[in-house]
């Protein structure tokens, strides 16, 4: 269904907090509310136009709330999908309509919406919801010594305590495998650890909750099980866009809800199930279109 109705408001579930309070918590102070836990993106008839006038996202109403734990974004190249993720992260400013994020926190209160639009805003989102790009790493973790001083730095950069990172990469290394690659260079890890990092590296400084864009893309079924386990086992809301029908379905990840993108519009919104039947079906008519 075009333009998915609300799903729900911040609830008052408490999540766990990697070492503590989180870099949102410590930068904006009382402004923010203590451990956020949750987030809500709020879409308003939000859309966007790239500037050689191709459609990225025709203008969309969509509600993502804390109750949609897991949610998996699905279509064909080209449907919207990772303009939909970066409209919902704020990477990307909506041409038309409005895009709200609304952090929830561990009390149950909620901080003044966000808009991306506004820059003050857009760095505070930048704090609560961690950008995945497949196997994408900052560019700066190739010239760190280790992995383990890639993800360090920036953390000692804003003042976070020696405790305190070392307990976060600590955590982060053992629950995403990368223990026993901590002290290798960036350079020297394999397709499958990259993933991984990159979605260690969008942990480290804790968000609320993780946007990611086809987390798993390239990587055979055991290096996707791998990934997927790691990123759908660790205790964050996510979002993500993939081409695997059957990583939706898999009781073992929990899927809470899907959204099916077909030329720049959702045109199914609800459970995984569901969801992959239209898929397929959408791509059967798709082929049967092309034979005509």
């Amino acid at each position: 269904m075009p333009g998915s109705p609300s799903r729900g408001e911040p609830d008052t579930g408490r999540t766990a907090s990697i070492g503590g309070m989180g870099l949102f918590d410590s930068l904006f102070g009382a402004k923010a509310p203590a451990a956020c836990s949750s987030v809500t993106f709020a879409l308003d008839r939000a859309g966007h136009t790239y500037d050689d006038g191709n459609v990225g996202l025709e203008p969309t109403t969509l509600r993502i709330g804390p109750d949609d734990r897991r949610v998996g974004v699905i279509g064909l190249n080209g449907s919207g999908k990772t303009t939909l993720l970066k409209l919902i992260d704020g990477a990307l400013a909506a041409t038309t309509g409005t895009v709200t994020v609304i952090a929830a926190g561990d009390d149950g209160t909620a901080a003044t919406p966000l808009d991306p639009a506004v820059k003050r805003d857009r760095r505070r989102i930048e704090d609560l919801v961690g950008r995945v790009r497949r196997e994408e790493i900052p560019e700066s973790y190739y010239r760190a010594a280790s992995i383990r001083e890639a993800i360090d730095q920036p953390l000692k950069k804003h003042k976070v305590p020696e405790s305190e990172r070392q307990a976060i990469i600590g955590n982060l290394f053992a629950h995403f495998d990368l223990a026993g690659v901590a002290m290798q260079p960036a350079s020297a890890l394999d397709s499958e650890k990259r993933h991984l990092l990159a979605i260690a590296s969008a942990l480290s400084f804790s968000p609320a909750a993780i946007v990611a864009d086809e987390p798993t893309k390239g990587l055979d079924e055991i290096g996707s099980a791998h990934v997927a386990r790691a990123l759908f086992g660790y205790d964050k809301q996510v979002v993500f866009a993939t081409h695997d029908v059957e990583m939706l379905t898999r009781p073992v990840y929990a899927i809470d809800r899907v959204l099916v993108l077909d030329e720049h519009r959702i045109v199914f919104d609800g459970a995984p199930a569901e969801a992959a039947a239209y898929y397929n079906d959408l791509i059967r008519r798709q082929y049967e279109a092309l034979g005509r």
